[in-house]
């Protein structure tokens, strides 16, 4: 972060500071941002998100969103900006948290389903590189999902047996077909996955 010395600001200064956000004024935001960025960061953003890149992703946009959202901004002086600043900023940081929290379970799930044979304990070296791997595996799992290339159905198929792990009598039920039916759409879902995924990572 910069600016270590936060600026101390008025209830008055901030009213000020809303009236010219809602004008359209840059420079308040600019301001708003040198006052509040720092405590904003250090309670709310990094104890959810620990990992700095994505922390400081998250509180760029939610001074971003803050500048989307005030013309819907009510100030009051009893309690000033800095609480709705920290609710945009939690909504933020859960949803990234919950995102890299399901993208987790799905690359657990979906290594779970291949079948694995002969499997030996890893050397640290080994695990290192594992582990390596295993970040770059995440990020071109949610790139695959997000791509485009699966439809709605294998999505909500993936997504319910691989991310939220139910049973596969609830996800039949949940998506309103037989329980056959399920375990024949996942199949396919699992092999489109795969196609995508081949596609995009020829070299994987």
């Amino acid at each position: 972060m910069t600016n270590d010395s936060r600026p101390t600001i008025s209830r008055e200064e901030e009213r000020l500071l809303v009236e010219r956000l809602k004008a359209g004024d840059m420079a308040a935001l600019d301001a708003l941002w040198r006052a509040y960025a720092d405590v904003v960061f250090a309670t709310v953003v990094f104890p959810t998100i620990p990992v700095r890149d994505q922390a400081e992703e998250v509180l760029q946009n939610t001074f971003v969103k803050a500048f989307e959202r005030i013309g819907g901004y009510t100030f009051d002086a009893q309690r000033g900006i800095l609480p709705w600043l920290k609710t945009i900023a939690r909504n933020l940081a859960t949803d990234i948290y919950r995102k890299s929290q399901r993208t987790e379970r799905f690359c657990t799930g979906y290594g779970n389903h291949l079948e694995t044979t002969g499997a030996v304990p890893l050397r640290p070296d080994e695990a290192v590189i594992e582990g390596q791997e295993a970040v770059v595996m995440r990020a071109r799992v949610r790139a695959v999902l997000d791509s485009g290339k699966l439809n709605e159905r294998y999505l909500a198929a993936l997504r319910m047996r691989l991310w939220d792990e139910l049973d596969r009598e609830i996800c039949a039920e949940e998506m309103g077909i037989k329980l056959g039916t399920f375990d024949v759409l996942f199949h396919r879902a699992i092999k489109r996955f795969k196609t995508v995924y081949t596609e995009m990572y020829e070299d994987s």
